[in-house]
């Protein structure tokens, strides 16, 4: 929200700013640029968790097809101890009847063979000499002995498959335990699947959270850049419009340098004509100024030095012709106080000395400007930037680029350098190599 009361105020600046004061489209330029930075960092962040997001999607999927995998393991151990329990019922029923079947033929065993005893036949030969009848005895005899050995097979049979049930049973018992512990091991595999799943579910929602907040952020930047893009071209459309002026301006200040140089002449030419008629001698053509070029420009040399030791060894803040001396006239009527340094637009000015800035803004009759302060009572003036590369308050070194120049309010194209001391303007050029 502050980005975007920041850009209305920006749009409303421009709307209302006046025809005179110079605009510099940088600043909203380079916020332009941060915004779009900003954007593509943010898709770049959506991107990637759109496709982490998408992992952990595919992760829970993975999980839950795990776990129905589990599920359905746990109701096949299920079932299969079930039917192992069903079978150890049944065979322990079987063994416990088998067992009854043992005890009950081993009692009729022993009471057949106690009823016998008490009969006092002991053996076969007591058997025989007891009976009246011997074939009666001999029958008899055969008959417990066929009932003995049968139920001796019995018993013996049964032993068999009491021992067969047993070994059934045991086996039956240890898988039990087998697939009980088979069981307790899915169900935790169960619990350790749900819990990944329940972690990436929260996982998956903070990643939403996360994108529909930053696709909210985005939109928000996109609106920004959108004012930003509209506000710098008002910037520049501005810019033309008094670039235009400021053309304007130049040629009708020529024109007018014509027109006095051609009022001049013909004053020039009357003059010499009323000589002549009058048999008088031509007073002296005026003369034209030399102009003076500047090529050496200030640089790191004199860094670390003190003000008042530059003078006479100072260089200038930037390249070009001198089309304005110290105390000399200018168009509107008043004297240079500084140094009219014709230069390209965009060529960089330099400080001639370490100081401190204590003014960098827009300057009426003379455009962007800024002063130094190098301590001292001594002040430098720089106007007619295009740009400025330093603000209040910021600290300089001999040779720093302080910005570019440009065109200033009266239409004239380089810098305009001025060197104060205790307020008052002193000769630059006094001062230079």
């Amino acid at each position: 929200m502050k980005k975007l009361l920041c850009l209305t105020l920006l749009a409303g600046a421009v709307n209302a700013a006046p025809a005179s004061k110079a605009l510099d489209p940088a600043a909203p330029q380079q916020d332009l640029q941060s915004v779009r930075k900003a954007i593509t960092t943010l898709q770049q962040d959506i991107a990637q968790k759109e496709a982490a997001r998408q992992q952990t999607a595919s992760a829970i999927a993975q999980s839950e097809e795990a776990l129905e995998a589990t599920h359905e393991a746990l109701n096949a151990l299920e079932q299969k101890q079930g039917n192992s329990s069903s079978q150890l019922e049944q065979y322990q029923a079987e063994l416990l009847g088998i067992r009854m079947k043992v005890a009950e033929t081993r009692q009729r065993v022993g009471k057949l063979l106690a009823s016998t005893y008490k009969r006092g036949q002991h053996d076969a030969m007591n058997l025989m000499l007891n009976q009246g009848d011997p074939n009666q005895a001999s029958r008899d005899l055969t008959y417990y002995t066929h009932i003995s050995r049968a139920q001796q097979e019995l018993i013996a049979r049964l032993r068999d498959q009491e021992i067969q049930l047993q070994a059934i049973t045991e086996r039956l018992e240890d898988e039990l335990v087998r697939l009980g512990r088979m069981s307790a091991e899915k169900v935790q595999q169960k619990r350790r699947i749900e819990a990944a799943k329940n972690q990436r579910q929260v996982q998956v929602s903070q990643l939403d959270a996360s994108i529909r907040a930053q696709q909210t952020r985005l939109q928000q930047l996109k609106e920004d850049e959108k004012q930003l893009t509209v506000l710098i071209a008002r910037i520049n459309a501005e810019i033309e419009r008094r670039r235009q002026e400021a053309i304007k301006k130049a040629a009708a200040a020529k024109k007018a340098r014509e027109e006095a140089a051609r009022l001049a002449a013909e004053k020039r030419r009357q003059q010499v004509a009323e000589a002549k008629k009058q048999g008088k001698k031509p007073p002296p053509a005026p003369k034209q100024p030399a102009v003076e070029r500047v090529d050496e420009v200030v640089d790191g040399s004199a860094s670390g030095r003190a003000f008042k030791s530059l003078q006479g060894r100072m260089k200038l803040p930037v390249s070009g012709e001198i089309a304005g001396r110290f105390g000399a006239a200018r168009g509107e009527g008043n004297s240079w106080k500084g140094l009219y340094i014709r230069t390209a637009p965009g060529t960089p000015v330099r400080v001639v000395a370490d100081g401190t800035v204590v003014y960098a803004d827009w300057l009426r009759g003379f455009g962007n400007a800024m002063i130094i302060d190098h301590g001292g009572n001594y002040l430098t003036v720089y106007t007619g930037f295009s740009a400025m590369a330093r603000g209040n308050g910021a600290g300089v070194k001999a040779g720093d680029v302080l910005g570019t120049s440009g065109t200033m309010e009266s239409g004239e194209t380089g810098l305009y350098f001025e060197l104060r001391y205790l307020g008052r303007p002193i000769n630059p050029q006094s001062w230079a190599r």
